[in-house]
């Protein structure tokens, strides 16, 4: 469950803030609100480009109060499109054994029209590099309406097709996860 609680507070940070999409903004929004978190099992940093934040670390905290250690956990490495639309992330989990950053997964985010796009991607260590996506969603935005479709797709692996998972129709969402975009 801890596991999600940063992909959790990006989705509410991008819902409080009626986001268009993911963005660099969003990004942010989300950090803030981590770092703000009381009594959390984590501590956060991060690495910024201008006012992008590039990458963002997370330390697991053990100990008590007087004499608390920070254990490198979880990375995560942002990149964005010219006009400040997140285009994809890559997590990667510390390594003990081998005391380094281990790449685990990616997720890139794409808009086309009123399709708003995020594929979830396995990272393999023997081939070193990314295998083709396993899970996607998909939400799509109809212009002057409050009606959005949200559907999730799933499979196997890249040699087989992916099966709809789920599909769900939002009438009159009060809080958007996506709306339509226009670039600045």
């Amino acid at each position: 469950m801890k596991h999600l609680v940063f992909a959790t507070l990006m989705c509410i940070s991008a819902l409080s803030a009626k986001a268009q999409v993911l963005t660099s903004e969003t990004v942010k929004n989300g950090y803030e609100t981590v770092l703000n978190m009381p009594e959390s099992d984590f501590c956060f940093n991060a690495d910024y480009r201008k006012d992008d934040i590039t990458t963002m670390y997370v330390y697991q905290k053990s100990g008590d109060s007087k004499n608390v250690q920070l254990t490198p956990y979880r990375k995560h490495d942002y990149t964005y499109a010219a006009d400040g639309m997140l285009t994809s992330k890559v997590t990667s989990q510390w390594d003990d054994m081998n005391n380094c950053w281990t790449i685990a997964s990616r997720y890139d985010y794409s808009l086309d029209r009123d399709i708003y796009s995020i594929e979830y991607s396995h990272f393999n260590n023997k081939a070193n590099s990314f295998e083709q996506p396993v899970d996607k969603m998909i939400y799509t935005l109809q212009p002057y309406s409050d009606v959005h479709y949200i559907s999730h797709y799933r499979r196997q692996d890249s040699s087989t097709l992916y099966q709809l998972i789920s599909e769900m129709q939002v009438i009159e969402m009060p809080i958007l996860f996506a709306e339509q975009y226009s670039a600045q």
